[in-house]
C-alpha cells in the first residue's frame, strides 16, 4: 500500500487545478473584480507605506525622489495580483463573484 507524505509539496497547479475552470464573466463583472481588487491593492499601499515609512514621512516629508517609495508601489501590485493568480489562479475580486458567475 502506498502512502502519501505528508510533508511533500503539493505537485506544480494543484491549487488551480482543484478550484476548477472559472467560467467566463462579462464585462461589467469583469470591471467589477478589477475595481474590487484595485481597492484592495489601494489599502495595502497604505498600509505598506505606513509600515515602510511611517506616519510622518507619509503626512509632512513625503519626497517623490525616494526610490524606495516607487520600489514599494511597484512591489505590492506584482505581489498581490502574481501571488493570488499564481495560488489560486484568480485575484480575491474574481474569486468574491464566482457565485455570480455560474
Amino acid at each position: 500500500m502506498k502512502m502519501n507524505n505528508p510533508i511533500s509539496t503539493p505537485a506544480r497547479g494543484y491549487f488551480a487545478s482543484q478550484l476548477g475552470g472559472f467560467p467566463s464573466a462579462k464585462v461589467g463583472m469583469r470591471l467589477l473584480a478589477l475595481a474590487f481588487d484595485w481597492l484592495l491593492v489601494g489599502l495595502l499601499l497604505v498600509l505598506v507605506l505606513l509600515l515602510v515609512f511611517g506616519q510622518a514621512w507619509l503626512l509632512y516629508h513625503v519626497s517623490y525622489t525616494d526610490s524606495a517609495l516607487y520600489l514599494v508601489v511597484v512591489t505590492v501590485p506584482l505581489a498581490y495580483f502574481g501571488g493570488f493568480w499564481g495560488l489560486l489562479g484568480a485575484t480575491p475580486g474574481k474569486l468574491l463573484l464566482l457565485p455570480w458567475l455560474e
